[in-house]
């Protein structure tokens, strides 16, 4: 018993045609064309596009102000780190809650932050 495997085209109906491709067919005195498949290699040099110089988001002058926040950052982190007791069984609380811990990093990390956001909106 021969099976049929079922065919993906659809049938030309009323108005819809199969169009033919003719064959190419060689003329007197030249070469014989190749077939439709094959690639035909250009000799022509290829070209190409000019080059678009892409513009950065932001200029010179907001990556310094950038890289100058985040190193009032980093200062700012540097200076609340530390606090190291010379003697284990003593407590000085001047070393924990002096000033350069709580009020002068700080105000270093939060002009870091204001920095940032104005490298950011700035034009």
């Amino acid at each position: 018993m021969s099976t049929k495997k079922p065919s993906n085209r659809k049938p030309a109906g009323p108005g819809r045609q199969e169009k033919e491709t003719p064959t190419p067919r060689p003329t007197s005195g030249t070469r014989p064309t190749t077939s439709s498949t094959e690639r035909v290699r250009s000799t022509a040099t290829p070209t190409r596009a000019p080059r678009v110089k892409k513009e950065l988001i932001f200029n010179r002058n907001n990556y310094i102000i950038l890289g100058a926040a985040g190193l009032a950052m980093t200062l700012g982190i540097v200076l609340m780190s530390g606090g190291a007791m010379p003697d284990p069984n003593t407590w000085d609380e001047n070393i924990i809650y002096g000033s350069r811990r709580m009020v002068i990093a700080p105000i270093m990390m939060l002009g870091g932050v204001v920095l940032g956001i104005v490298a950011i909106f700035r034009k």
